[in-house]
């Protein structure tokens, strides 16, 4: 469980993940140097005996993806499960998720969230007819469908993958890409083998101020990213024609987005711009493809 300043939510957080119905699970706590009361707070499970480490940085690493790394590193189980401190979990999460990964022989399986706000209200979301219905499929085909554009795996604490598979993930390339690297890490995992989906709401996605990603999508650093990922698979993938216009088209979307500035749709513009498929057309093909994948 990495952490930075999210002592208000710590307590339920570890809550949910102490009340795991799967019998067999280590936690390894992460603190980057929390400015807030979060260390006291873990300190307080420190001696659980579900706790086996708690790693607490003197100065902050400014890359949540350090974090992950160190973690990583460290952790001993056949699975993993990245459990954002912000976030909550149904007690059967783990049992459900590592039952998939088993039946469907993937590497990673994942869930349906449900966002909540601050005070862990629900927010109300229209949910896409493909994410009601459980699913698995090869991981380059989920890759193409569902990484490249949006990224269906927003949210870490909704995952449960394999340690072995983990292992290869290329983690310093993954560091490089402060805003955009859990992309990175998840395609990387999924293209060595199956990927299988749960529609049942067993994470909860807590949105609030104190979001790294904030910032970053203010300033278009997440887009810029994204295309020097979409660069490397396109590559990787081969990509067809069809795919790279409706991938520019949805961050020609992107980029376009009130919460983006205008400093930061400048920078996203200067990647991706010098892309043939990139543009208002490639947007309108990003529509038609939405509205042939709900069909």
């Amino acid at each position: 469980m990495p952490n930075y300043n999210h002592a208000p939510y710590i307590k339920e957080r570890m809550e949910s993940i102490l009340a795991q119905d799967y019998p067999d699970f280590e936690v390894i706590l992460l603190d980057d140097a929390s400015t807030d009361e979060s260390l006291s707070v873990l300190k307080s499970y420190e001696n659980h005996p579900k706790v086996v480490r708690l790693i607490a940085n003197e100065t902050n690493s400014g890359n949540t993806f350090l974090q992950w790394k160190r973690g990583l590193e460290m952790a001993k189980g056949d699975y993993v499960w990245i459990a954002e401190s912000d976030d909550v979990a149904e007690p059967t999460l783990l049992s459900r998720l590592v039952a998939e990964i088993e039946q469907k022989d993937a590497t990673l399986a994942f869930c349906h969230s449900l966002w909540i706000d601050s005070d862990g209200k629900p927010i109300a979301r229209t949910i896409d007819p493909r994410w009601k219905r459980d699913f698995s499929m090869a991981g380059a085909t989920f890759v193409r469908r569902f990484l490249l554009g949006y990224s269906s795996i927003c949210n870490a604490s909704a995952v449960v993958f394999k340690r072995e598979a983990a292992q290869k993930v290329d983690m310093e390339k993954v560091t490089q890409y402060s805003a955009s690297g859990d992309r990175l890490f998840w395609i990387q995992i999924a293209l060595q083998g199956r990927v299988a989906y749960v529609a049942d709401n067993l994470n909860k996605f807590r949105q609030h101020t104190n979001k790294v990603s904030g910032g970053a999508e203010y300033m278009g650093v997440n887009i810029v990213q994204d295309h020097a990922i979409y660069r490397l698979m396109n590559k990787s993938l081969d990509l067809t024609a069809n795919e790279r216009r409706w991938i520019c088209g949805y961050h020609w979307k992107a980029m376009h987005r009130p919460t983006v500035s205008n400093e930061g749709r400048i920078s996203a513009l200067l990647a991706w711009g010098n892309e043939p498929e990139f543009g208002r057309l490639s947007y309108l093909f990003y529509l038609l493809h939405r509205a042939k994948e709900k069909c």
